[in-house]
């Protein structure tokens, strides 16, 4: 793709800049655990960007320029941290607060060629509730996706994601 993106190839985007993550075990695993009450963090990670992929295509129609490899690649790690969270964590304040530091650690594993823009998207993501601005228009717009990914989740509302979200569990 030459950085001409159309919503029509939202699963595209996805499936080019995200297959290295939604193969490795961590994001496999990921979907064995429930997040939001309703969902898994790997469909959840997978909302997260999709959202965020269709926000980038949207601001380049006003010529807002992003790293659509980076953002998708964050998106689907912003919570891979958390998995396991009922040993790691005592209480949910101390995992909204810990859980992206922890998944920093995860994507440094598992991401081949990261960088610290990348890393501070999902460091930053649970900004304001943690501290801790995101740097870029990505970090914001991972910041966006997941809040709008929560309460979707939250609130029963389709997606229409679930294809993608077959489509990677392997």
């Amino acid at each position: 793709m030459n950085g001409n993106y159309s919503l029509h190839n939202v699963k595209d985007i996805l499936f080019m800049y995200g297959t290295d993550v939604i193969e490795t075990p961590e994001f496999q695993n990921a979907f064995y655990q429930i997040h939001h009450v309703r969902t898994t963090v790997a469909v959840h990670s997978i909302n997260v960007a999709v959202i965020s992929i269709v926000l980038c295509i949207l601001l380049s129609r006003i010529h807002v320029r992003t790293d659509m490899k980076d953002v998708v690649r964050a998106a689907l790690c912003h919570d891979l941290g958390i998995m396991g969270r009922h040993q790691k964590y005592r209480n949910n304040f101390e995992c909204s607060q810990q859980h992206p530091v922890d998944s920093v650690e995860v994507a440094k594993k598992i991401l081949d060629g990261y960088d610290d823009k990348t890393l501070n998207m999902i460091e930053t993501h649970m900004w304001p509730v943690r501290p801790g601005r995101p740097r870029s228009v990505e970090g914001v717009i991972i910041t966006l996706a997941d809040k709008y990914a929560a309460v979707m989740e939250g609130t029963h509302r389709a997606y229409h994601t679930r294809h993608i979200v077959l489509a990677s569990h392997q």
